[in-house]
């Protein structure tokens, strides 16, 4: 029987336990840097997908196709809130061809699951593919995306995502016998060599904006060109700010105005 067919049941609850314990360590994630919204959508992948796998153990009194539904659409749920969080982490905009895409997405999966039992293999193999042109193309453009902020992570996250994409179509129709512990080891290992990548993609952003920093610290504490009459510093561009802007630009200061003891006493009204 293919790897897809020949699934122990028992499996599936210890992914269900891995998957919790890797949403919760995403959820940490978000508490560190809380400005990133990356780490919230893959936490919530990942319970997502764990609560898939907790229907498809068959522990839940209900009937089989009804397990069987139930654990795909928290699935599915669970891949879309993966990849989006990395499309919009990546630096990806919302685009109005996303809603399209995904709207026809969503169209050949229904039908794919209303065929499933009329024409079992047919339903299965275009199921598969749907996770395929999922997985695939996100990781392309999250390795091919450009810009200063591109570094390793992207580069792990794309591979792993490409890998899981592959695995689906090479693994899911072979006959694995004797090697169904390693074929779900590889699927295990695919999806967490991804979320290592979202993880060094956010190690990354924060690298990215401590080195940002750095750079405006020493902007500050190098050598600043001042106009010895009216205060003005130049900047790079050869153009002259007030030295209030020019602090408030290239750092966190904010100024609030009032006066000095001297200048009240030189400059008093009732004088």
């Amino acid at each position: 029987m293919t790897l897809f067919f020949n699934t122990l049941n028992e499996m599936y609850l210890g992914y269900a336990a891995i998957f919790i314990c890797m949403g919760a360590g995403f959820l940490f994630l978000r508490k560190v840097d809380k400005d990133e919204i990356g780490p919230g959508f893959w936490a919530l992948s990942f319970f997502l997908n764990s609560v898939g796998f907790v229907f498809w153990s068959g522990i839940v009194p209900i009937v089989p196709w009804q397990y069987f539904l139930f654990g795909e659409i928290a699935h599915i749920l669970g891949f879309f809130m993966l990849v989006w969080g990395a499309y919009r982490f990546s630096g990806y905009t919302y685009k109005r061809w996303n809603v399209t895409v995904i709207l026809l997405w969503i169209a050949v999966w229904c039908a794919s699951i209303v065929l499933i039992k009329q024409y079992t293999l047919a339903a299965t193999i275009m199921i598969k593919m749907l996770r395929v042109v999922l997985f695939i193309p996100t990781g392309i453009l999250i390795i091919i995306k450009k810009g200063e902020k591109r570094h390793f992570g992207q580069t792990i996250a794309g591979a792993g995502l490409i890998a899981w994409g592959l695995y689906t179509i090479v693994f899911a129709f072979l006959k694995v016998d004797k090697l169904l512990n390693l074929a779900f080891g590889f699927l295990v290992g695919f999806q967490i060599l991804a979320s290592f990548g979202m993880v060094a993609m956010v190690i990354d952003r924060i690298q990215y904006k401590v080195a940002e920093n750095e750079k405006r610290i020493k902007r500050l504490e190098g050598l600043l060109p001042i106009c010895s009459y009216c205060k003005k510093i130049r900047d790079k561009d050869d153009a002259w700010q007030s030295l209030e802007l020019y602090i408030e630009d290239h750092s966190k200061a904010e100024f609030s105005h009032g006066i000095c003891p001297d200048c009240f006493e030189k400059h008093r009204p009732d004088r």
